[in-house]
C-alpha cells in the first residue's frame, strides 16, 4: 500500500513538473506571431540593403536545411501525430473515434501545406524564366543546371512559421496535464461507491472509462514527456531556421508573403475554425468540464 501511494505521489509530482514546464516554455502563439513579424522584417531589410558575409547557414546544402527544413512538414507530422494520438487517447477516455477526430487537424494541416507549396511553385513557374532562353519549363531548366528566376515566395517562411505555431498549439494540452490527472484520480476513487449503489448503469460505465483512462495516463505520460521534448526541440529549430531564411535568402516581399500565409493559416484554423466547429481544439473531450481550459489560442 505504501509503495502504491509513493508511486502515485511520484506520478503526481512528475505530471505537475511537466505542466509547469509547459506553461513556461509554450508562449502564446499570438505573441509568437508578433515576434516573427518584428524579427523577420528588420532582418529581411538588412539582407536586402547590406551584403552579408557568407556562413555555414547561407549554404543551402547545410545539414539542417537538407535533412530537416526540406522535410519540415514530414518531421512535424510524424512527431505531432504520435503526441496527439497518445494525449487524446487519455483525455477522450480511450475513445478511438475521438482520437481520430483530433488527428484530423493534422490532415487539414497537410492539405494547407500541399495547397500553398503548389501555389508557390505555380507562381514561380509562370512569373519566371530560365537563364538559358532555350528552356521554357522550370523543371527542365533546373535539371539542366541553369537557374529559374521569378517571383519566388518563401516556402520556408510559410512552412516553418506554420509548423512552429501548430506544434505549440497541440502541446497546449500539457499545460493542464496535472489537472487531468487529478480529475481522473478523483473520479476513479469514487468508482467503488458508484458500483455499490443502485444507479444508472451508464454512469457506472462512464466511471469505468475514467479508471481505464487513468491507467493509460500513468503508462503514457513518460512517452508523452519525451515527445514533448522532441517537439520543443523541433519548434526551436524551425524558428532558428526561419531567422536564417530572413538573413540569407529571398527578398523581403517573398518572405513577408510566405510568413503571412503561414501565420494566417494558423489563425483561421486554430484561432477561428477549430473553436467553433469540427474537429475542435486540442484537449476537447469528456474531461473538459472538469479541467480548466487553457485559453492561449482563443
Amino acid at each position: 500500500m505504501a509503495t502504491t501511494r509513493k508511486k502515485k505521489n511520484d506520478d503526481r509530482l512528475f505530471s505537475a513538473m511537466l505542466s509547469s514546464l509547459a506553461n513556461v516554455i509554450l508562449v502564446d502563439p499570438h505573441k509568437r506571431i508578433v515576434v516573427y513579424w518584428f524579427v523577420l522584417i528588420p532582418l529581411s531589410i538588412l539582407h536586402d540593403l547590406i551584403p552579408l558575409p557568407e556562413s555555414y547557414f547561407s549554404n543551402k546544402g547545410n545539414v539542417l536545411n537538407q535533412y530537416f527544413v526540406k522535410l519540415s512538414w514530414a518531421w512535424t507530422l510524424l512527431v505531432t501525430s504520435l503526441f496527439v494520438s497518445l494525449t487524446s487517447y487519455v483525455y477522450t477516455l480511450t475513445d478511438t473515434s475521438a482520437v481520430l477526430r483530433h488527428l484530423s487537424r493534422l490532415l487539414v494541416g497537410t492539405g494547407i501545406w500541399y495547397i500553398f507549396t503548389s501555389v508557390f511553385d505555380t507562381v514561380l513557374h509562370y512569373t519566371g524564366s530560365c537563364t538559358d532562353a532555350a528552356y521554357t519549363d522550370k523543371r527542365a531548366c533546373v535539371k539542366a543546371g541553369f537557374a529559374w528566376d521569378g517571383f519566388d515566395i518563401s516556402g520556408h517562411a510559410f512552412l516553418l512559421s506554420y509548423c512552429a505555431l501548430l506544434i505549440t498549439s497541440e502541446l497546449s494540452v500539457l499545460k493542464t496535464w496535472d489537472t487531468i490527472q487529478e480529475t481522473l484520480e478523483e473520479e476513479a476513487n469514487n468508482e467503488e461507491r458508484s458500483k455499490k449503489k443502485k444507479g444508472n448503469k451508464r454512469k457506472i460505465e462512464k466511471q469505468d472509462d475514467r479508471e481505464t483512462s487513468l491507467e493509460w495516463f500513468y503508462r503514457l505520460t513518460p512517452a508523452i514527456s519525451v515527445l514533448f521534448g522532441v517537439l520543443c526541440s523541433l519548434t526551436l529549430l524551425w524558428e532558428f531556421m526561419l531567422m536564417t531564411t530572413a538573413i540569407y535568402f529571398h527578398t523581403i516581399s517573398h518572405k513577408l508573403i510566405g510568413l503571412a500565409c503561414g501565420t494566417l493559416s494558423w489563425y483561421y484554423t486554430y484561432g477561428r475554425w477549430y473553436k467553433q466547429a469540427f474537429p475542435g481544439l486540442p484537449g476537447e473531450g469528456p474531461l473538459q468540464k472538469g479541467v480548466k481550459r487553457d485559453r492561449h489560442i482563443l
